[in-house]
């Protein structure tokens, strides 16, 4: 598999915890929330000048956390927020299994919060 590119994202993400708190206060506030945080993704994609990826491929998700109190499966469910921005952002034309054949996270400890995603040609 070989790399088609790389955007990274120099921020920690939220947890599905932060928001199922957010949905459990007010629907409007997750909404909102979800908005924002796409909203950071989407600078972060406008940034790197990302072009478009028509075929079908596989993401690697680094994620590095300056401490280690998130649960994994926490972390990783931001994933959501990106491949809605990538899809907003028309980089891929949908998260659908048409175009993402695998997701694969990698967590990492850190002195910084950021993610590195890598996209590669799925064979």
């Amino acid at each position: 598999m070989s790399e088609i590119a790389r955007l990274t994202i120099g921020m920690r993400l939220p947890s599905l915890n932060e928001y199922i708190s957010k949905l459990n206060h007010n629907k409007y506030a997750a909404n909102k929330f979800k908005a924002d945080i796409q909203a950071y993704i989407n600078g972060y994609i406008l940034a790197s000048k990302l072009k478009p990826i028509t075929s079908k491929i596989d993401i690697e998700a680094h994620w590095y956390e300056a401490t280690k109190k998130r649960d994994p499966d926490n972390i990783y469910s931001a994933v959501k927020y990106l491949l809605d921005s990538l899809q907003e952002m028309g980089i891929i034309p949908n998260d659908s299994q048409k175009y993402i054949r695998h997701i694969h996270n990698y967590l990492e400890h850190s002195e910084t919060d950021y993610v590195i995603v890598i996209f590669k040609e799925a064979i």
